[in-house]
Parts: structure tokens; C-alpha cells; sequence
């Protein structure tokens, strides 16, 4: 099937009481959580698959290969400054190496929450700890994980299951009302924006307004969260991190009811003629047939190239903007300096600052180069350049 069938409420909570039920995740401790390689036997076909996610060879606007964005990107090392990912970030590589590429990222890691989506042990920590588990060191929590993101984050112990291993996401449905397919919760559980709490490093998805940008941008200001102060120009500022889930959400594909595991877990056909769902979890691109065929009316090639042309329009506006959001950074310290602006246009010139920096990184940090919705992107990167603009407006008229 292509069309992923929307799930009520009613079998969601269904689910999720599988996940917290005496066999689930509730119910699991590290030692209990099953390696990928446990399940290669029974499961040929989906452990064949789910190893190739060690490849990283790329398409045009994707990949897993390790990236050194600040020096692909040197404008980050701007718009970034006083936060870790100026110096370090690397673009992530495939679920087999999330927990080794986690350990060595040399920014600030607070807590073993920052393990959340990285490994399955995780969640058997929480089970043990409860919510200190989020305060315990880093180091000490990574060496009792083993496990990369594998079987046990979609599935639990229960293959052909899907289950919600996550509290944080469980916790964020509870302010959820409409229907959402569990093909797509399933990658929501990291997939995500998401912050950590200043008190408790617990995982928030701050959902109590709703899922899209707009909403979120005004739960977490509501919240009182900044992620850090810009120190050229002083700005609080929100860190976006990986908001598939939210991108995706109320897209083309979505409103047609094509889940995430429809295009990145297509079904295939084996050697005996036995379907089942590749867990190559990678760019759809790479798997045309499989993933787009089905519903696209367009030979290989055609589709590649319109998908590329999609991406190319965000990739060039999302540079140029920031390009332009560099020249607010430069102008806008000039102007403290020099004593130039009233504590009014200060105070205007950050809030516009702030505004844009969130619209622009909402779409730099989302993994699809605006594909997943590109409606959305082109318009939340014109507010980013509205924004920009008004500051510098307010600063260029001081």
C-alpha cells in the first residue's frame, strides 16, 4: 500500500498501553533490550536491509556522509556563534551509528538525555531511574548502552509490532487531539524538535499550542526556554534541532495520507517472492520503484530530477538568507558598539533577530532540504527573510 490509513485516537492510546504494558517498554530493563542482531535469523530480509544503513552514499541533497557543516557552511560559524554547532556539527550518518557518533560530537552533552534518541538502553535506564535518569552523567550512561538506534526503538522486544518506546512523545500526544497515523508517530518519537528542560534535562516537545513551527516557536518562548545568547548581538535565541515529523505534518503526501515508513520503509519483494518492508531507512530517491512508483506516474529519471528541482529552490533561498542574516549578525554588533541604537530598536532589532533565526534554522536543520514540504519551507523562509529585513531596516535608519 501507498496510503498510510490514519489511526484514531482511540488505537493510538490502544498502542501506547502495549508499550507501557508488563511486556513493553515500561517493563524493560537494559539488560532485557535485544540487539538488531538477535532478530537477523527470524528476520532475514528486514536485518539484511536494516545493515545497509551503514552505507553513506548519498544523492544529490542527502546522505549519511559525516559532513563538517561549519566548513561547508562557513556562515554558520556566524549565525551559530556562542552555541556548540559553530564549531561541531557534523551531519548525522544512519541509525547503526547514532550512538557512536553521539559519544565523540564534542559539544556540551548535560546529561544521559542527551542518549534519548541514540539508543534503546535509554529507555531501559528511564525504566530503572525514572526521570533522573535524565541528570545522570553522560559518560556513565553511554557505557552501559551498546546499542545503536535498532529494532527495539520501533518495535520494543515484539517484532511486527510498532509501538511508541518514547515517553517524551507519549507525554506530547497527551496535548494532541487530531488523528495521526502510526507510520508517522513511530518516526516522531525522534524526528523532532525538541528541547530539554532547564531543571530536569528531561526531553520536551513543546506541543501544548500544536505542531508546526509557529506554534512551538510560541509554546517554548511561553516556557521561558532560550537555548543561548548570541554574543554579538545579544539576541536569546531557540536552537532548532530535526523537526521531520512537524515539517511533514500537513504536506501534500501527509494530507494524502502516505506515511513516513511508506516512502522510507517502501515494500519490496525478496528472492522468493515474500514482500516485506526494507529498514534501509534512507532517501526515498534511492529507492524510485519501490517508494514513488506505486503512485507517481513518471518514469525514474523524470521524478529524480523534478524532486531535485523542489530542493534546489529552498537550498539556494536558505543560503541566501542566511547570507543576509549574516550581514544583520556584523551590522548589528557595528551598531552596539558605536552606541548608535536606542534600548526601543535594540530591543525590536533581537526580537526580529530571533524570529528570523528560528524560521531560517527550522528549515536548515530538517533533514529533506524542504522536499518534505516545500510549501511550507518556501513560506517560512520568506517570514526569516521578512524578519531579517526589518531588523536591518531598524538598524541601517539608526
Amino acid at each position: 500500500m501507498r496510503k498510510g490509513a490514519l489511526v484514531s485516537i482511540i488505537l493510538i492510546l490502544s498502542l501506547l498501553a502495549v508499550a507501557c504494558g508488563d511486556d513493553g517498554p515500561e517493563g524493560v530493563e537494559v539488560d532485557d533490550i535485544l540487539p538488531a542482531a538477535h532478530w537477523e535469523e527470524e528476520y532475514p530480509d528486514q536485518y539484511e536491509t536494516y545493515m545497509l544503513n551503514l552505507e553513506m552514499e548519498g544523492t544529490t541533497f542527502g546522505g549519511s556522509e559525516p559532513i563538517d557543516y561549519p566548513e561547508e557552511y562557513p556562515y554558520l560559524q556566524t549565525l551559530y556563534a556562542g552555541n556548540g554547532f559553530a564549531n561541531d556539527y557534523i551531519r548525522a550518518r544512519g541509525h547503526p551509528y547514532s550512538l557512536e557518533d553521539v559519544i565523540h560530537i564534542d559539544r556540551p552533552k548535560p546529561g544521559a538525555s542527551c542518549l534519548s534518541c541514540k539508543t534503546p538502553e535509554y529507555v531501559g535506564l528511564l525504566n530503572e531511574h525514572g526521570s533522573e535518569a535524565a541528570t545522570m552523567d553522560f559518560h556513565e550512561a553511554a557505557e552501559i548502552a551498546v546499542s545503536p538506534v535498532s529494532c527495539f526503538d520501533c518495535h520494543g522486544n515484539e517484532p511486527g509490532e510498532i509501538l511508541i518506546t518514547r515517553t517524551h512523545l507519549e507525554d506530547a500526544l497527551e496535548n494532541v487531539e487530531e488523528e495521526m497515523a502510526m507510520g508517522n508517530l513511530v518516526c516522531a518519537q525522534c524526528h523532532v524538535e525538541y528541547f530539554l528542560d532547564s531543571d530536569t534535562l528531561e526531553v520536551v516537545l513543546p506541543w501544548e499550542n500544536g505542531i508546526n513551527a509557529w506554534d512551538i516557536e510560541e509554546a517554548t518562548i511561553e516556557r521561558g526556554h532560550v537555548d543561548w545568547v548570541h554574543p554579538q548581538t545579544g539576541t536569546e535565541l531557540l536552537k532548532v534541532q530535526h523537526p521531520e515529523f512537524e515539517t511533514y505534518m500537513g504536506s501534500i503526501h501527509d494530507r494524502v495520507g502516505v506515511t513516513c515508513v511508506d516512502c522510507h520503509l517502501p515494500e519490496m519483494e525478496n528472492d522468493e517472492g515474500d514482500i516485506f518492508h526494507s529498514h534501509h531507512v534512507t532517501s526515498p530517491l534511492k529507492y524510485v520503484e519501490a517508494s514513488c512508483l506505486g503512485c507517481h506516474q513518471e518514469t525514474e529519471e523524470e521524478l529524480i530530477a523534478r524532486t531535485e528541482a523542489i530542493q534546489e529552490d529552498v537550498y539556494v533561498k536558505k543560503n541566501e538568507i542566511a547570507e543576509l542574516l549574516v550581514d544583520l549578525v556584523e551590522e548589528f554588533e557595528e551598531a552596539l558598539e558605536a552606541d548608535e541604537l536606542t534600548d526601543e530598536d535594540i530591543e525590536e532589532a533581537r526580537l526580529y533577530h530571533q524570529r528570523a533565526m528560528w524560521r531560517w534554522d527550522f528549515v536548515f536543520v530538517e533533514n529533506s532540504t524542504g522536499f518534505h514540504n516545500s510549501e511550507f519551507a518556501h513560506t517560512i523562509l520568506d517570514e526569516a527573510r521578512d524578519y531579517t529585513e526589518q531588523a536591518l531596516e531598524i538598524i541601517r535608519n539608526r
